[in-house]
């Protein structure tokens, strides 16, 4: 285990791999708000070829606890920069999954005048919240009847801890989320994650397709056409974030677009074979481009 510490705490972080002066380096942003590395651990896979950089987001996780009212995009695209400047890491590429996305993105654009971002691997992305509302919606939609009545009328009322509506939510995460019926075998033991849920729901809301928390207004649209390096943008055939809507994404960074058939939300978990031979790919056309200039 490896921590360091900055104005917010202490920082847990996982560091595979070995430096390569002609691979570099990825880091992978876990989802959330208020995840943990071990969704994104089969990026670790890539170890043969470069260093893989994992970390828990401060505030979630084995990192410090931090008050809801730090648990803010600035803060979170800060944490990352510290983490990057403890490394001493000059370039690298940046992956990250659902709300990783959005802060990949976020620190692409605020050290885009550093070039330390090589290139941008977003999988499952989160750019705009009412997008990603319409997408839900659209996937209740197809839910079994008795599902999408419970949905709408405990989401009219609040009635969110009911368990007609966990039943509900449960469903849907089973269909668009996470569709193994079991963890497999080498994700390790899940780390203790005691304030995740609570930034959570202070960021984003009660479950996957209500947001009342601070991100229910967010777009990042009109700042895709700023992204200026090379981009691949993945989703899973039956994501929450629909493949629709990724490629429509992918258009506005010009960047390239892959989807995962029979694959959800948590591709590297229930993919880690398909996504990982997508990801090393592009990792490899980018850094060979790198070498030829």
């Amino acid at each position: 285990m490896s921590t360091f510490e900055d104005q917010f705490g202490k920082t847990f972080y996982l560091k595979k791999g070995r430096a390569s002066k002609r691979q570099l380096p990825i880091i992978g942003l876990h989802g959330g708000p208020g995840g943990t590395h071990l969704n994104i651990y089969a990026l670790t896979w890539l170890q043969d070829q470069r260093n893989v950089i994992l970390y828990d987001q401060i505030g979630s996780g084995l990192s410090s606890e931090i008050p809801l009212k730090q648990a803010n995009i600035p803060n979170f695209v800060r944490n990352l920069d510290n983490l990057t400047q403890h490394l001493e890491l000059d370039q690298f590429h940046l992956f990250g999954t659902s709300w990783g996305t959005t802060l990949a993105l976020e620190y692409f654009l605020k050290y885009k005048k550093q070039k330390k971002v090589a290139s941008l691997i977003l999988q499952s992305p989160m750019f705009d919240t009412s997008i990603w509302k319409k997408d839900a919606s659209k996937l209740i939609k197809k839910l079994p009847l008795r599902h999408q009545k419970a949905i709408h009328h405990c989401c009219e009322v609040g009635a969110y801890d009911s368990r007609v509506y966990r039943e509900a939510v449960k469903y849907y995460y089973s269909k668009h989320v996470y569709r193994l019926k079991s963890r497999p075998d080498w994700v390790p033991t899940p780390v203790p994650n005691a304030h995740g849920d609570s930034i959570y729901k202070y960021m984003w809301g009660p479950s996957e397709f209500i947001s009342n928390g601070t991100l229910k207004k967010y777009s990042c649209l009109k700042e895709l056409s700023k992204v200026n390096i090379p981009s691949l943008i993945i989703c899973g055939q039956h994501d929450e974030s629909t493949p629709s809507s990724g490629y429509l994404f992918s258009k506005k960074i010009r960047g390239e677009f892959k989807e995962i058939k029979g694959g959800s939300h948590s591709l590297l978990i229930e993919k880690p074979e398909e996504t990982l031979k997508v990801i090393r790919k592009f990792l490899n056309q980018v850094d060979q481009t790198k070498d030829m200039l």
